[in-house]
């Protein structure tokens, strides 16, 4: 972790100010803190392999007496949940490696880490949504001159539609540090991850962002009234005149619907009623869907009735005093691949002369169901030339390649991601 991120830190529990203990055992790289302990009035926490651990789980408190041991690379196993020496010792044989991909570090992890859904993630229909939505708000109140968080973030796939528009790069807060370690060196390299328990107040400063999201992940939280106050907190800086700010809760299940993975939901009645400083507009994700299926705009100034809340299985939040953001916002058309483009993995690729057949499938019958949307971009079946297949290594978004991109058949993934 960057020293400077000091300044944005917090502990949970009693709200102070965050410092290295230089008595302890600590290791620094420059600017970085690499491991080492961070003490505040009441508690001692972990800097474990850059990112620091500011919760008091089991894991946690282990990879703390580590460190202070000064058994770094113990309290890195801990948190990655090796507690096998052989695993271990093959997974750190894949992370050491210069050239392995996201999906071999993943398998590395072993069978009880959650990969295989994210190989895929990039094409997701409630990823399509979230990328568009997550743009069109943050350009909007960053302005390229303040900082994003993703809370509950994962391993940073929609964190990297913020890189380029979040000045300091974005945070990525996750209770799994394996995921924030992911982010930072495959999915969103750049980010400056934290490891936090959502379920907690939020270890960061008051106002230290302009805008704060998380996606696809708030029905599984328990403390919702608190996280969404939290959220609140974090964008709030108007004791020093800043400019509004805005909070993002994407894809939220629907108490009133059903969905293969629920959670805890609550209706859109229940989700406004969170909000206490900052009024939201909540939106059926469908529509949003269809706007982006569309090729845009993307219409974030409809007011959804009540009965088309109540039908959509997922929602959409968006709380900000920002005016300019419950507009319509074009969908920007890339140029150029931000890491490397590839054809999209659901693909199976067959070669036929000159030409490549392509032939849609699923990894399961779960995936189907819970993504089946997504054969309204994604043919079943198509063929293209081989000039074609040879221009995705130029890197370069344009003519019959830049349609093929924004239908996800080609894909602009992170570099060595599968």
């Amino acid at each position: 972790m960057r020293i400077d991120t000091l300044e944005l830190l917090r502990c949970p529990y009693c709200g102070g100010r965050l410092s290295l203990v230089d008595s302890l055992y600590h290791r620094r790289a420059g600017d970085a803190i690499q491991d080492g302990v961070l003490g505040c009035h009441c508690c001692i926490f972990p800097v474990v392999d850059g990112i620091p651990v500011l919760h008091l789980q089991a894991a946690a408190t282990t990879a703390r007496d580590q460190v202070q041991a000064g058994r770094a690379d113990l309290a890195r196993r801990t948190m990655f949940g090796l507690d096998d020496d052989t695993q271990a010792e093959a997974f750190e044989a894949v992370a050491s490696s210069g050239t392995a991909t996201y999906r071999e570090t993943v398998e590395a992890l072993g069978p009880n880490f959650e990969g295989g859904y994210f190989l895929y993630r990039f094409s997701d229909p409630t990823y399509l949504v979230a990328q568009a939505v997550v743009r069109a708000v943050a350009a909007t109140v960053l302005g390229g001159t303040r900082r994003a968080i993703d809370i509950c973030g994962g391993s940073g796939h929609v964190t990297r539609s913020l890189l380029g528009l979040s000045s300091p790069p974005p945070v990525l807060a996750d209770l799994y540090f394996a995921k924030v370690w992911l982010a930072r060196r495959f999915t969103a390299p750049g980010c400056e991850p934290v490891c936090c328990d959502g379920n907690a107040p939020m270890p960061f400063a008051r106002g230290a962002f302009g805008f704060a999201m998380c996606t696809d992940a708030f029905m599984y939280i328990w403390t919702k009234r608190q996280f969404a106050g939290e959220m609140e907190r974090l964008v709030d800086d108007r004791r020093r005149g800043a400019a509004p700010g805005a909070v993002l809760i994407g894809h939220t299940h629907n108490e009133r619907t059903w969905s293969p993975s629920h959670g805890q939901p609550l209706s859109h009645e229940g989700y406004a009623e969170l909000f206490e400083t900052i009024e939201p507009r909540i939106f059926g994700e469908a529509g949003l869907f269809d706007d982006v299926v569309g090729g845009g705009p993307l219409d974030l100034s409809r007011r959804d009735p009540p009965e088309t809340l109540d039908a959509n299985p997922a929602l959409t939040i968006i709380a900000t005093r920002d005016a300019r953001v419950f507009t319509r916002h074009p969908l920007p058309q890339a140029t150029s691949a931000g890491g490397e483009l590839r054809i999209n993995p659901l693909y199976t690729v067959t070669a036929d002369g000159e030409r490549v057949r392509l032939h849609l499938g699923f990894p399961s019958e779960d995936y189907e169901q819970e993504y089946g949307a997504i054969r309204r971009y994604l043919p079943e079946e198509l063929t293209l030339d081989r000039s074609a297949i040879a221009s995705i290594a130029t890197g370069q978004v344009s003519g019959e390649l830049a349609e093929l991109v924004r239908r996800k058949v080609i894909v602009d993934l992170p570099k060595r991601y599968y």
